[in-house]
């Protein structure tokens, strides 16, 4: 069983500094000489107000309709120029509604900053209306997100020639290309087969909502089946969970639960497991100690 690796993920993180977002790149060189091994955040480019509350009143979201999500490549490429060791990801962009030609463009620009540290997670989203707003179907969009993928690695290999159902292109040349041979890529879907031969095709791993916690290890062996299916290691596939903070009766946070919950994911088959610290209920000058419980973590499942 390889080493669990630790993330961060740094959305929410300016309430520590008073909505200043500055700080927040400052929290992640501290994650990265910490031992933290993935730096991360999430994105929307925007709520319909309606489709928010329905969220919040029937999913359980979150996020207040005012919650900043400060775009999530340019403040990777902030962080990849403080960090030197950390990979940068996020769980998850909404790929669909970026066209595939500026996407492999930010990602392998990103890459080149970073020097080859890029692990993205990318999902279809949840909301017509982000869709619309920029004039994308919303319908089949589980297909055009494998398509995307497809159509970028095809860009980081110039020149380029795709052939799609939404996109196409011929002979064409886009530069820089990343570092990294293969950028490794995850997909946020729910669990099905259907959904994990995507996977198995184009990308390299799954990005777990918790809501598909329950399921989890019959899950992974699903995913790692799909990749034997598909020619490819098993082994091989990134399984990347979202950690909550486990509380008490009482709704303190219970670090030593959360840490054995998390130990019990990776014996499952999590590779990676993500906090959040904004979710913690951790004062700012408490953030250094809680880095250090996250590493601590790690080490407790070698």
């Amino acid at each position: 069983m390889a080493p669990l690796e630790i993330g961060l993920n740094l959305l929410g993180a300016e309430a520590f500094y008073d909505g200043r977002v500055r700080p927040v790149v400052d929290l992640a060189a501290d994650a990265d000489r910490a031992g933290i091994d993935l730096i991360s955040t999430g994105d929307h480019l925007g709520f319909n107000g309606a489709a928010h509350a329905e969220r919040v009143t029937g999913h359980g979201f979150p996020f207040a309709l005012d919650h900043p999500w400060p775009e999530p490549l340019a403040l990777l490429s902030a962080v990849a120029a403080v960090t030197r060791r950390t990979r940068l990801g996020v769980s998850v962009l909404v790929g669909t509604v970026r066209p595939p030609v500026l996407l492999a463009k930010q990602l392998a620009t990103l890459d080149g900053l970073s020097e080859g540290r890029v692990t993205i997670g990318l999902g279809v989203g949840w909301q017509e209306a982000e869709y619309a707003a920029v004039g994308v179907p919303f319908d089949a969009r589980f297909g055009r997100l494998e398509e995307t993928v497809a159509a970028c690695r095809a860009l980081w290999a110039p020149p380029a020639t795709f052939t799609g159902r939404d996109y196409s292109f011929e002979d064409f040349h886009a530069y820089p290309v990343p570092v990294q041979a293969r950028v490794p890529v995850l997909f946020g879907f729910g669990p099905s087969r259907r959904n994990f031969d995507r996977i198995a095709r184009v990308a390299d791993g799954w990005t777990v909502n918790p809501t598909d916690m329950e399921s989890f290890p019959e899950s992974v062996a699903l995913l790692r089946e799909c990749f034997a299916d598909h020619g490819r290691d098993p082994g091989t596939a990134r399984v990347q969970v979202s950690v909550a903070p486990v509380r008490t009766a009482a709704g303190a946070v219970d670090l030593d639960a959360t840490a054995e919950q998390v130990r019990g994911w990776h014996r499952a088959g999590a590779t990676v497991a993500v906090f959040r610290p904004a979710s913690f209920g951790t004062a700012t000058d408490g953030l250094a100690s809680l880095l250090d419980w996250m590493v601590g973590v790690k080490e407790g499942t070698r």
